[in-house]
């Protein structure tokens, strides 16, 4: 039951493969437009920066920052247009082993009352030169 279209568009960082490469400490921004499938009455409107492992063991996952963009109506079919900027955080750096994979995302989140929210994520590298 997908309630809304995101687009995510994310500047600056290095391609590297099929991702965006941001340094510790870079700035990343971008935009997102949101267009609902039916009108929403939303709590929230969250960008976030998540960072989560991956593979044996146990998972793990944190909030780096969150950013509240919009709270109210949406309706149907009408583009709702946000910008965003994060300071990226020093650590914990993007890894892919053996055991363990530390993967970062920017992700847009509609908050709704007593459902299951929207939302949508855009992997990325965080990583030295």
């Amino acid at each position: 039951m997908n309630r809304a279209e995101f687009e995510i568009t994310i500047r600056g960082g290095e391609t590297e493969g099929e991702y965006l490469r941001f340094r510790p400490g870079e700035t990343m921004q971008g935009s997102v437009q949101i267009i609902p499938q039916r009108d929403l009455n939303c709590r929230h409107i969250y960008a976030r920066l998540l960072w989560q492992t991956e593979g044996r063991g146990d998972r793990d996952r944190g909030v780096a920052e969150e950013v509240d963009l919009f709270q109210g109506q949406l309706q149907a079919g009408t583009p709702r247009h946000h910008s965003f900027h994060f300071r990226l955080p020093e650590e914990p750096w993007s890894y892919a082993g053996y055991y363990i994979n530390i993967i970062w995302q920017f992700e847009i989140l509609i908050d709704l009352a007593m459902t299951i929210d929207p939302k949508a994520a855009k992997p990325f590298i965080l990583a030295p030169a």
